[in-house]
């Protein structure tokens, strides 16, 4: 049996000698009995065209089989280079030589689509392309979490309307000859928190130093004039104008001090025992109150990277709102989101606030409760606004506060 090797080495040639051997005897026979001496010629260029045919055909194969697993994304394939005619082997070199090309030129289009994915995923605002009839062709993680979706096939389910605290835009592109639309998704509550905090910082500054401005010459002068006071009535007007502005001094003086913010402390740390240790303090607090507490972390081992004093003062802020509104379960539960972030959501089913209330909660001073003085949740805002993250409200179906840090 002859081999492969052997025919595609020899097999060329052979067939040559053959046909140059025909030639000449076809040649000679016709002239001899035909006298005919371009029958010959007609007959060896047919020969020679038919050999030609088939050197074209074989190359012709082998370029439709690159073309093939080239669509097909198949680099794995080589020809052939030993052991073959000299054509041949420089043929399938060549071959070998532009699917390498293609291979190469394929690599780098994939790491460009990887890159270009990455920049596109670790990018904040969401993106989303839809064609013309309204199905996303491509969108990025910080859409699918800003928008709360699992999955983005269709621009129904991308909505104004629906999404309070998001600015989306959409703006229409062409690429070869298709329009597409292009959709921008922002989260306007963590910047919208942080130009509100910063507001009531600078407005609680130019009214403390005010208020201790006006306070401070009424009490000097209510304490010189007390000593002078020649009646009664008078002493004790004296004396109640000076301890009250003694008593509101205090005040703005704590609230100063209250409200300056330390330098974060940042250090990994368990997020499980925190709450459950902030559950404890709250129960003491509650006393005889029946209340129930739900604590549920997904992972149970989940760490964050925050200041522990002051993620604590921020709980126990919000648990203490929570008890004030006769609640028979709070709920907390916090959960690690596709984004890395942590959601810490406490929530009850006591007292429901309404809207208009709800509309200025986080306003320092402001307050619904006779011993309340509106600083506890407006300074829960402000220390974690100031660690990177954000404090907000549901009041549907119940009263519920979401830390996402």
């Amino acid at each position: 049996m002859v081999s492969e090797c052997i025919r595609k080495r020899y097999i060329g040639p052979v067939a040559w000698i053959v046909m140059a051997l025909l030639m000449a005897f076809g040649a000679g026979y016709c002239v001899a009995v035909s006298q005919n001496w371009w029958l010959p010629l007609i007959i060896g260029a047919l020969c020679c065209g038919y050999m030609i045919q088939g050197n074209i055909s074989r190359i012709a194969k082998r370029m439709r089989y690159v073309m093939q697993a080239t669509l097909s994304n198949d680099f794995s394939y080589k020809f052939p280079t030993k052991n073959l005619s000299k054509e041949e082997q420089e043929t399938n070199e060549m071959l070998n030589m532009l699917v390498e090309h293609l291979e190469l030129l394929t690599l780098e289009v994939r790491q460009k689509e990887a890159f270009l994915a990455s920049i596109i995923n670790l990018t904040d605002i969401g993106l989303a392309v839809a064609d013309a009839k309204g199905e996303i062709r491509l969108h990025n993680e910080a859409a699918l979490r800003l928008l709360e979706r699992q999955a983005l096939t269709h621009i129904c389910q991308i909505s104004e309307q629906d999404f309070i605290g998001l600015d989306i835009k959409k703006s229409d592109v062409t690429v070869n000859d298709k329009s597409f639309t292009l959709f921008t998704i922002s989260d306007l509550s963590q910047q919208m928190q942080a130009v509100e905090v910063k507001s009531w910082e600078k407005l609680t500054r130019v009214l403390t130093h005010e208020i201790m401005n006006s306070l401070t010459p009424i009490q000097s002068i209510a304490e010189n004039m007390r000593g002078k006071a020649s009646t009664v009535e008078m002493t004790e007007a004296l004396e109640t104008i000076s301890s009250s502005s003694r008593s509101l001094m205090q005040f703005v003086r704590n609230f100063r001090e209250f409200s300056k913010l330390p330098e974060p402390k940042l250090r990994v740390l368990y997020l499980k025992p925190l709450l459950e240790s902030c559950i404890r303090m709250t129960q003491s607090h509650a006393g005889e109150k029946d209340i129930c507490f739900k604590l549920a972390c997904f992972p149970a081992e989940l760490m964050i990277y925050s200041d522990e004093s002051l993620l604590s003062h921020v709980f126990l802020n919000i648990l203490k709102n929570a008890v004030e509104a006769s609640p028979k379960t709070i709920c907390i539960e916090a959960e690690e989101k596709s984004d890395e972030s942590v959601e810490i959501r406490i929530s009850n089913d006591g007292e429901t606030i309404t809207d208009e209330t709800a509309e200025h909660i986080f306003t320092p001073f402001f307050t619904t409760r006779e011993t309340g003085n509106g600083i506890g949740l407006s300074l829960s805002r402000r220390i974690i606004t100031h660690l990177g993250g954000t404090l907000t409200l549901k009041t549907r179906p119940m009263t519920c506060f979401s830390v996402r840090i």
